[in-house]
């Protein structure tokens, strides 16, 4: 058996067929091949459409917008209708399936409530919150790619009601993180991410925090930086944890 991967580099980068190689090393791959190609921005934007299709996470259907047709074989599903793009949050990661995972079994929690999703990429979350009943969701990025494909995404699911959702560039330090009274925070974060956030975060008080971007070596760590909040669920799936905690009190 043979794995393919593909690894889209500047076409001045004249290390990359290096650092592929060393990455190779590195990772204990053998009889490794390597093909090199200059593809056009468009076909680099568009190619990720060729291996991206539908697929069932808990009670949601991530079907992609350019191939509504698959949707009929979702019986019974809430369907969650997806272009990427260039942000992060397709659905496959580990990070985003057990978060989605969350969601879906917590409706109860999440009726009514107002949500804040750190970092949102695509904006998945976000949707899948407001899907699941959130009263009304803060969603915020330091990466343009993320904004603009939130919108979009929120735009392919007219079921979703636009004022519902509130869109901010930037990160933990916007005004809106601590002015939105959010009651659950939802964050798909690197641990060096969520630590260095920490007094932020603490000042928010956040009644239910949800990490899921975290390392399952770092969970501990994450875990023992947030000490007023309690245990109150986890989960790990492909040496990645999610962390479900609960301020006591």
């Amino acid at each position: 058996d043979s794995t393919a991967l593909f690894f889209y580099f500047d076409p001045t980068d004249t290390a990359a067929s290096l650092k592929v190689e060393l990455l190779a090393a590195a990772s204990g791959a053998e009889d490794l091949e390597l093909e090199s190609r200059t593809v056009s921005r468009q076909e680099y934007l568009e190619s990720y459409k060729k291996h991206y299709t539908s697929f069932r996470v808990a009670d949601f259907a991530i079907v992609p917008s350019w191939k509504r047709s698959e949707a009929d074989a979702f019986a019974g599903a809430q369907l969650l209708f997806l272009d990427p793009g260039l942000a992060f949050g397709t659905g496959l990661h580990p990070t985003t399936r057990m978060c989605l995972g969350w969601i879906s079994s917590h409706r109860e929690l999440i009726q009514g409530k107002r949500v804040i999703d750190a970092g949102t990429g695509s904006g998945i979350l976000s949707l899948a919150l407001l899907l699941a009943g959130a009263g009304h969701v803060l969603a915020f990025d330091v990466e343009s790619n993320a904004i603009r494909a939130t919108e979009q995404n929120l735009l392919l699911n007219p079921e979703i009601a636009r004022d519902k959702l509130e869109l901010e560039s930037g990160g933990f330090e916007i005004e809106a993180f601590l002015s939105f009274g959010g009651e659950i925070l939802v964050g798909n974060l690197t641990a060096t991410i969520i630590l260095g956030a920490k007094e932020r975060i603490e000042s928010a008080r956040f009644p239910r925090m949800i990490f899921t971007g975290i390392l399952s070596e770092q969970k501990d760590e994450v875990r023992e930086a947030f000490s007023e909040w309690q245990l109150v669920s986890s989960a790990e799936e492909d040496g990645w944890a999610l962390l479900e905690l609960g301020l006591s009190g």
